[in-house]
This record gives C-alpha cells, sequence and structure tokens, in this order.
C-alpha cells in the first residue's frame, strides 16, 4: 500500500494524492483537522495523527487528556483505520511520563469511544 508524510498545512492535498495515485495511508503533521481528513478521504483509508508535540513535552497532564479525547473524538476513528501518535515527532526533552500517559490515554479513550459505537 501507497503512504505518504506530508507536515504542516498539507493535508488539503490528500484528497488529490489518494484520487491520483491510490494512495490510502496518510501519515499528518500538524495542523491537521483529523475530523475533516476522515470525512473527506473515508474509512477505508489509514489516517497517523494525534496531539501536537508541544502539549506532549509541555503538558500538564490534564490538557494531554483533554487533547486526546479531542483527537480521538474528532470522528477519525471510524473505520477503525487510525494510529494515534504525536502529531509528527516527539520533542527533544519530552518527559516519559507524558509519553505514558498519553499511550494509556489513547487505549482508554479509544476502547470506550468504539464500544459505545456498537
Amino acid at each position: 500500500m501507497a503512504s505518504v508524510h506530508l507536515c504542516g498545512d498539507a493535508t488539503r492535498h490528500f484528497p488529490l494524492i489518494k484520487e491520483e495515485s491510490g494512495c490510502l495511508s496518510f501519515d499528518t503533521g500538524f495542523p491537521a483537522d483529523l475530523s475533516w481528513l476522515r470525512q473527506t478521504l473515508g474509512e477505508e483509508a489509514l489516517i497517523h495523527g494525534g496531539v501536537h508535540v508541544e502539549i506532549l513535552k509541555d503538558g500538564p497532564p490534564d490538557r494531554i487528556i483533554k487533547e486526546t479525547y479531542r483527537v480521538l473524538r474528532s470522528g477519525t476513528l471510524g473505520g477503525g483505520r487510525f494510529v494515534l501518535r504525536e502529531a509528527n515527532n516527539l520533542a527533544p526533552r519530552t518527559p516519559f511520563s507524558n509519553i505514558e500517559l498519553f499511550y494509556r490515554m489513547g487505549k482508554e479513550i479509544s476502547r470506550k469511544i468504539l464500544a459505545g459505537s456498537r
């Protein structure tokens, strides 16, 4: 399967890339409107995206949790083809505790959302 990674405000190009190349895997950077992207690309597309790297680096924990909820409730889980990750790359000196919280909350929140959609 073809895959593309474009950072920055590039998501507006993804529909054309999908149409012209048949690409169905998109790794986003930031900013990315994941709700719009899911609606536009459809449920067959695999989308990688998530919380902004500065939020993961600086926190605080309640902001990481809130932003993880926002990302996962955006509708991007439709079709079950979403990879939750930092929105680009981890920043140097990102505390491991913030990464662990993000991972744990991602699992917990996505399970709740998916269980509720059945």
